[in-house]
C-alpha cells in the first residue's frame, strides 16, 4: 500500500515537473516530414499559451477555413502527450521538447510541427505602434521589400507582381507578445518602435530580426 501511494506521488510530482517546462507562449515555426525530403519547410502560423492547466491556441485566420481560428480549454501533460479537454482522441504527441523548442509528431509522421518559446524580451515594449494606412521598407539580412498596410486585412507588397495584389494578413495581442502574421510568410513578433525604425523577429529553422522602416 505504502508503495503504491509512493508511486502516485512520484507520478504527481513527475506530472508538475513536465508542466512547468510546457508552461509559456511557443510560437509555430516550421513543419517536416519524416518520411519525405522537404526543402521548403513550410511556415507555421499559429501559437499556443499553456499555463496553470489550461491552454489557448490561435491560427492565423486565413490559414484555416474552419469558421473559429482559435480555442482555449484545460489540458493535462501525460509523458509525450498532451490532452486537450479531457478527450483521450483530441491529443497531441511530443516529439522533443526543450527550453526553446517544442517539437509536435504528425500522426503519420508527415506533418511534425516545431515551436520556439517566447522569451519575455520579445514582448512589445512600444505603445500604439500603428500600421494600418502606413507604408514601410522592410529590411533583414535576408531579403528587402516594401509593404503598404491597406486595412486591416490587406497588404500590398512591392515585390508581388501578381494581376490582382494583395497579401492578407492579421496582428493579435497576447500575454503581452505583438504577433504578426501574413500570408505565405514567417510569424513575426513586434518588438519595439526606437529610432524611427520598428523591430521584430521572426521564427523559421532560425532566428531573424528585421526592421520596417515607415516610407512618407
Amino acid at each position: 500500500m505504502k508503495k503504491n501511494i509512493f508511486i502516485l506521488f512520484l507520478g504527481l510530482i513527475t506530472s508538475c515537473n513536465s508542466n512547468k517546462k510546457l508552461e509559456g507562449t511557443w510560437i509555430g515555426a516550421y513543419s517536416y516530414s519524416e518520411k519525405f525530403e522537404s526543402f521548403m519547410n513550410l511556415p507555421i502560423r499559429n501559437f499556443v499559451t499553456f499555463k496553470d492547466n489550461e491552454y489557448f491556441a490561435k491560427n492565423f485566420t486565413y490559414d484555416y477555413l474552419s469558421e473559429k481560428s482559435f480555442g482555449n480549454g484545460t489540458y493535462e501533460y501525460r509523458s509525450n502527450e498532451i490532452i486537450l479537454d479531457s478527450d483521450i482522441e483530441n491529443n497531441k504527441i511530443i516529439e522533443s521538447i526543450n527550453n526553446d523548442s517544442l517539437v509536435f509528431k504528425g500522426k503519420d509522421g508527415s506533418n511534425n510541427s516545431v515551436f520556439k518559446k517566447l522569451n519575455d524580451s520579445l514582448k512589445n515594449k512600444s505603445k500604439n505602434i500603428k500600421l494600418i494606412g502606413k507604408r514601410f521598407f522592410i529590411k533583414s539580412k535576408e531579403y528587402n521589400d516594401t509593404l503598404s498596410f491597406i486595412n486591416d486585412t490587406l497588404i500590398i507588397k512591392s515585390s508581388d507582381k501578381t494581376k490582382n495584389p494583395g497579401t492578407r494578413w492579421e496582428r493579435f495581442n497576447h500575454n503581452g507578445f505583438d504577433i504578426l502574421f501574413m500570408e505565405m510568410d514567417i510569424p513575426l513578433i513586434i518588438r519595439e518602435e526606437l529610432n524611427d525604425k520598428i523591430h521584430l523577429t521572426g521564427f523559421h529553422k532560425k532566428r531573424y530580426d528585421i526592421e520596417l522602416i515607415e516610407l512618407k
